[in-house]
């Protein structure tokens, strides 16, 4: 079965705002975030994290196979403030290296950043000592559309609080604005943390900056509370005080269950001290990639831009012949690798590929002769289906409590539309279940869309609702809920294949963080896994064991260290892999 995820829509939620430390010796002030997001804005982005949870598990799938290293590139437009009369503001070489430091750190999410189009010098001593208030008045003539507009000021100050700001940024839906402080800019961190969040990732403890967080620290409701990322320890608010100049938490407070809160002081989005703050999690990061996947993606240069158009990029057939067109501005050379290996396939502008079975990425990069740039289209190739064999499909949907926002067609080949449905009516169809019959024929090729218009599928955000598509014979061949915008199914009505162990079994793991046993699960007992190997996140083997019995899908994790880990299991000549993280 071949699955792609439809686009994620932007949504809108404004970032944070970072305090100036004081330069006075030790006695800072400590970072406050001006969080200004609803509580309507924190539930609507929490409904849509299933999509983007689809897209981190892409992240750590692309991890562990090291299939792709090719790293996206993401443009900048940098905006120097200075006095009227051209003096002050960022060097170039200070502009320079803080863009690199952040390069090291988002290479492990797969992208990096350039500047485009040189800089945008704004010699207008207003704006100099930049307040929050001059936003729109400052940005309205300067900014460049689908580009992260960065303005570096001699200082920033909130208009409300009149306190020194380090910096802001905005949630995907908001400007692409960063306002920095250009002090805060060269610090190592701050720069590294307001991308954070323009790439969706809260403060480690969570959006309020006046509450407790009521993030656990046994983990166990990591995945709802705190920053919702998992691989990162419950935080009370790091600040000067509880941190120690040898980046050491010294503080004593305690969750709801009385435990001891274990911070990460090292932690970038933190509010550890700044010269502490040195990492990202590898959840983070995959945080990371599946924003700009979902909602970051349209950014490019207006002069220099990579770009391409396929013909093709899909079929159910055992082969595909596609035809790519370069669609770039600027380039003069070309590199090709056309299905995720890494290794340059052509050189020529506009090339053409046969492909066998399977699903690949594209990446092309561009130069000018003077500078490079990378885009990799994840998963944009898929050849070949889900085999099946009947006369008949049953569908069966049951409906969330939003069924106003869920629709589905089956189409044959020629993209024609065989049966549809939704979207269902409000207050009528709510919690309901409904059955349909395909008719097919044989040697074609069918795809089933189901979508979402509000972006969080129809479990679980808003009630239990699921799909599922079976065979006449009761061959399950996808079923599902927590899809996002939506998810498509490919199929060929043909003679049955090779079963696909894993599809027919459903393996997965619980419980996911765990702390001492994981546990895999599968629909047939009588017919086990043959084996399992772990991994970590750098990709070395730390356990292998054969499987005999059904003991043997009971696994013991506490002597593992804390972080993310892979567990690939084998069955014949296939296997699967799926993260965990051990708490």
């Amino acid at each position: 079965m071949i699955i792609r995820f439809l686009p994620l829509k932007n949504i809108f939620f404004v970032l944070s705002i970072a305090l100036l430390v004081s330069s006075n010796g030790y006695s800072q002030v400590e970072p406050v975030c001006g969080f200004v997001a609803t509580p309507e804005a924190q539930e609507r982005f929490e409904r849509l994290l299933p999509q983007i949870k689809k897209y981190e598990q892409e992240y750590y799938n692309k991890s562990l196979s090291r299939s792709s290293t090719a790293i996206s590139s993401i443009p900048i437009k940098a905006h120097i403030l200075r006095t009227s009369s051209g003096t002050g503001g960022l060097t170039v070489t200070q502009l320079n290296d803080a863009i690199a430091n952040m390069n090291a750190y988002y290479a492990n999410a797969y992208i990096e950043f350039f500047l485009c189009d040189g800089i945008n010098y704004i010699d207008d001593s207003t704006y100099y000592d930049f307040e929050t208030n001059e936003q729109s008045a400052l940005t309205s003539g300067n900014n460049v559309n689908n580009v992260i507009n960065i303005y570096f000021a001699n200082t920033v100050t909130s208009s409300d609080s009149g306190g020194g700001l380090c910096g802001y940024a905005y949630f995907p839906g908001g400007p692409e604005v960063i306002l920095m402080d250009n002090g805060c800019a060269i610090n190592g961190s701050t720069l590294p943390h307001e991308m954070g969040h323009f790439f969706a990732l809260y403060h480690t403890h969570g959006p309020s900056n006046s509450a407790l967080t009521t993030e656990l620290v046994n983990g166990t409701n990591c995945d709802s509370n705190g920053d919702l990322i998992c691989d990162t320890p419950a935080d009370p608010q790091l600040s000067y005080s509880n941190v120690t100049g040898a980046c050491n938490y010294i503080g004593t407070d305690t969750d709801a269950n009385g435990d001891t809160f274990v911070p990460d002081p090292q932690n970038i989005m933190s509010y550890s001290r700044k010269e502490c703050r040195t990492l990202f999690s590898p959840q983070q990061y995959a945080r990371i990639y599946a924003t700009f996947q979902t909602s970051r993606n349209n950014l490019s240069c207006p002069s220099f831009n990579v770009a391409f158009d396929a013909n093709y990029t899909r079929d159910c057939s055992n082969s595909l012949t596609v035809n790519f067109t370069d669609s770039s501005v600027g380039a003069t050379s070309w590199q090709w690798d056309i299905d995720g290996d890494d290794i340059i396939d052509y050189t020529t502008q506009n090339p053409t590929h046969v492909y066998n079975e399977g699903v690949f990425d594209v990446t092309l990069t561009i130069s000018n002769g003077t500078s490079s740039l990378t885009k990799v289209y994840s998963e944009l190739i898929e050849v070949g289906s889900n085999p099946i064999n009947t006369t008949q499909l049953l569908f069966t949907l049951t409906t969330d409590n939003w069924p106003a926002e869920t629709t589905w067609e089956f189409k044959d080949s020629n993209d024609i539309v065989l049966y549809s449905g939704g979207p269902y009516i409000e207050g009528t169809h709510d919690f309901t279940t409904f059955n349909e019959t395909f008719n097919i024929v044989a040697d074609e090729c069918y795809t089933l869309t189901v979508s979402d218009s509000y972006g969080d599928g129809i479990c679980c955000a808003s009630g239990t609702g699921s799909y599922e598509l079976k065979t006449l014979e009761n061959v399950v061949i996808a079923t599902g809920g927590d899809y996002g915008f939506g998810e498509e199914t490919y199929m060929s009505n043909q003679s049955l294949g090779v079963d696909d162990y894993f599809i027919k079994n459903k393996i997965s793991v619980y419980p996911n963080p765990t702390n001492s046993i994981l546990n895999i699960t599968l629909n047939q007992n009588s017919n086990l896994p043959d084996s399992y190997k772990i991994y970590n996140m750098l990709g070395q083997l730390i356990d292998t064991k054969e499987i005999n019995n059904i003991s043997h899908l009971k696994i013991e994790t506490s002597t593992l260290n804390n972080g993310m880990y892979f567990i690939k299991i084998f069955k014949d000549d296939q296997f699967t892999s799926i993260p965990f993280i051990k708490n």
